[in-house]
């Protein structure tokens, strides 16, 4: 998968008319409906009314050209996408279900498995299913961040200094003592820490990069981050927002 890291770039491209728009726009929503899903879960939907919900929202969004409505100048593609999808669920109820989604019509090929696992460990009583929406929102931009930092520690042969120190990107000390990870990697310990640092550092960078994807102004994703990361610790245990400044 190809990653854009200009602001606004994929949703400016899902805009666009014909064969690449909708392949913008599959990018797009392919990485980001497990929010979607779980919005639906928690306002009361069961799994397989979650995910035609889900299905059904990102086909009306791209065969009535709704996106276009995502102005760059009017805010975020995060609380754009969350509103549709409220405003998708109001109508929905009123409607028969699969006969006006479209049949059988798949737009994504939806697995929720994951999606379900990540909700059955989340609060029940703390949380909304908008509040929900955002931490799943939080969540996916931390995993997208994660896979393309690896895949990228992977091209570079670095996949076992990788795995063992993957765990300071959480903004925690390391499990086991730097002397530990440093025989475990046949180097010294300075290393391993210089080798943390610039791992972090790029998690850092790329987690912006991420967040800028869906913002109108690159000036705001600091503000984008911080919100993400408060709806992170609304669970024990969660990154703090200065974890990855």
């Amino acid at each position: 998968m190809t990653f854009q890291t200009t602001r606004w770039s994929l949703i400016l491209r899902a805009r666009s008319p014909g064969s690449a728009g909708e392949r913008a726009l599959g990018e797009l929503l392919g990485a980001y409906w497990q929010p979607v899903y779980v919005f639906y879960r928690r306002l009361g939907a069961n799994r397989d009314d979650a995910a035609d919900l889900t299905q059904g929202l990102f086909t009306d969004l791209l065969a009535r050209g709704d996106l276009a409505d995502a102005d760059p100048g009017r805010g975020r593609f995060r609380t754009f996408l969350r509103t549709c999808a409220r405003n998708w669920w109001s109508n929905e109820r009123e409607r028969a279900k699969a006969e006006k989604r479209g049949g059988d019509a798949r737009l994504l090929p939806l697995d929720p498995d994951d999606a379900e696992a990540w909700l059955a460990v989340q609060p029940i009583d703390s949380l909304d299913a908008e509040a929900l929406f955002e931490r799943r929102w939080a969540c996916t931009v931390l995993d997208r961040a994660v896979w393309r930092l690896e895949q990228d520690e992977l091209a570079a042969n670095r996949r076992e200094q990788f795995a063992v120190l993957r765990s300071v990107l959480d903004g925690n000390p390391p499990a086991r003592p730097w002397a530990n990870l440093a025989r475990e990697l046949d180097t010294t310990e300075g290393a391993v820490k210089v080798a943390a640092h610039r791992l972090k550092a790029r998690f850092r960078d790329l987690l912006a990069a991420e967040v800028r994807r869906t913002l109108p102004d690159e000036a705001a994703a600091g503000a984008e981050l911080q919100e993400l990361l408060a709806a992170l610790q609304k669970r024990a245990g969660g990154p703090k927002p200065g974890d990855y400044r």
